[in-house]
């Protein structure tokens, strides 16, 4: 497994040579549309809410220190698919969040801010004022980005085990030194889970001793009984994946099925920030199985229900942190 970030300076062509690496390597190519477009398959009703721009901010234009969770959230997603597949990450913060891991190739590209105000002239029409302009501010919301997550400088040589200054590379030359670092340093030999070991938070939720597993699917329980609405818990496990002799190795047990809705309901206590692999198993049985239809209910979902049909009131709400010890 490997994964090749790329840091670049505004205008110095670091786009098309992350995408260029990614088609050459075979990499899948991991930006803020991508992972809007991952997280769409999670949870459909937020994904434009809870991709973190390099601004530090949220698509809606709610500032990262107005809601952590989302903070470390695409974060925590990257490192969930760098488990799964050989990466190319372009921006992101993602120095800082594979700072010095074994597997990983730390990119970047750089440029005189002259060359990158003509190329910013040049592919948006601007006049050389207006890209000046633009680069700034580009850079200044990036910088307050990393400094915010991960407590970084873009511009610490430290972080990167390779530095392209793109006026005297063409974006050919550029992909040839960086693929051959890749072979060299034999990345895609680094065994699974090793890039990500201690990175991805487990999403493990201790059983109980009773039916269900802690307080918060015994209150969703009661909710259904109580307006009437059939259920089963855990009906059915969907095998994920095999091994050679067709022996299961991963399965997923959905908590609820809804029967009149034909839909099951995963419910965490959770922080939604904190529970990548079971994202995971969602995307997974989502391309395994597309005919079943499954939401995952987040303790901010949980706990919005609940007191949508006041079903919270007077009594005090389960502390997630002790129930999924």
């Amino acid at each position: 497994m490997a994964v090749v970030t790329i840091s670049r300076e505004p205008g110095a062509w670091g786009e098309e040579l992350a995408a260029r690496v990614a088609g050459y390597l075979g990499f899948s190519l991991i930006d803020k549309k991508s992972l809007a477009q991952i997280w769409d398959e999670i949870n459909p009703d937020e994904a434009a809410l809870c991709v973190v721009n390099e601004s530090g901010a949220r698509e809606s234009g709610v500032s990262v220190a107005q809601n952590g969770d989302c903070a470390g959230l695409s974060g925590d997603l990257i490192a969930q698919l760098a488990e799964e597949q050989d990466l190319v990450v372009i921006g992101r913060g993602a120095q800082g969040l594979f700072h010095d891991r074994p597997g990983t190739l730390h990119v970047r590209v750089v440029a005189p801010r002259r060359f990158r105000i003509r190329q910013a002239q040049i592919l948006e029409g601007l006049s050389a004022r207006e890209a000046g302009r633009r680069i700034r501010s580009i850079e200044e919301l990036r910088a307050r980005h990393l400094r915010s997550i991960y407590g970084i400088s873009a511009a610490d040589p430290n972080l990167y085990d390779l530095t392209l200054r793109m006026d005297r590379l063409s974006v050919e030359q550029a992909l040839k030194l960086i693929v051959t670092a890749v072979d060299e340093m034999g990345l895609r030999q680094v065994p699974r889970g090793k890039i990500v070991s201690g990175l991805v938070p487990e999403s493990f939720e201790k059983r109980g001793r009773g039916r269900f597993a802690n307080a918060a699917e015994i209150e969703f329980a009661r909710f259904l009984e109580f307006y009437h609405i059939p259920y089963d818990y855990e009906p059915r496990t969907f095998p994920l994946e095999y091994d050679g002799n067709g022996k299961v190795t991963e399965a997923f047990t959905p908590d609820f099925y809804l029967r009149e809705q034909d839909l099951y309901i995963e419910l965490t206590t959770m922080k939604q920030s904190l529970v990548t692999r079971k994202n995971r198993k969602v995307r997974k049985l989502r391309r395994l199985y597309p005919d079943v239809r499954i939401l995952i209910f987040y303790q901010r979902d949980f706990y919005s229900l609940m007191a949508k049909y006041g079903l919270l009131a007077g009594r005090k709400q389960p502390d997630p942190e002790r129930i999924s010890r």
